[in-house]
């Protein structure tokens, strides 16, 4: 009677682990590439997400964010000041972090009140929709009354 069984016994059950093994580490390679595809564009707002018109606030996302900047109109409507300081503290544009002299223009958001420099908040809001500051929509949508 043998204790041990025959060398070669053992090679189909080798071959079936090494061949489980391989196929269980693919499928997990290709689950974790697909999660990092999906991931990526949901953070770029590529996700299904409905779009909605906001007035002329331009396009938003289903989420709530931004997916295109102003119109030209809407920005040319944005009034442009020329600065001036009261008191004794300076202004200074949240975008560039620059101090705001006295003189220099500015546009002041509407809905919100935040200035900024003109060059530093129209690239922004070419892109964007919002105040950089407070995120609230440059252009609100008129609230109807029930």
């Amino acid at each position: 009677m043998e204790a041990y069984a025959p060398a070669g016994s053992y090679r189909p059950v080798c071959d079936t682990v090494v061949f489980v093994c391989l196929a269980s580490a693919s499928a997990l390679i290709v689950f974790m590439v697909a999660v990092c595809f999906r991931n990526a564009f949901a953070a770029n707002g590529y996700a299904t997400a409905a779009v909605a018109t906001n007035g002329a606030a331009g396009a938003t996302a289903a989420n709530g964010r931004s997916r295109c900047g102003l119109a030209p109109s809407a920005l040319s409507a944005i009034p442009v000041l020329a600065y001036r300081r009261r008191g004794a503290g300076w202004a200074q544009c949240a975008i560039c972090l620059a101090l705001v002299r006295d003189g220099e223009t500015v546009r002041l958001l509407p809905a919100c009140g935040h200035l900024f420099h003109v060059e530093c908040i129209d690239l922004w809001l070419r892109s964007h929709a919002t105040c950089p500051l407070c995120r609230r929509g440059v252009v609100e949508a008129p609230v109807e009354k029930v």
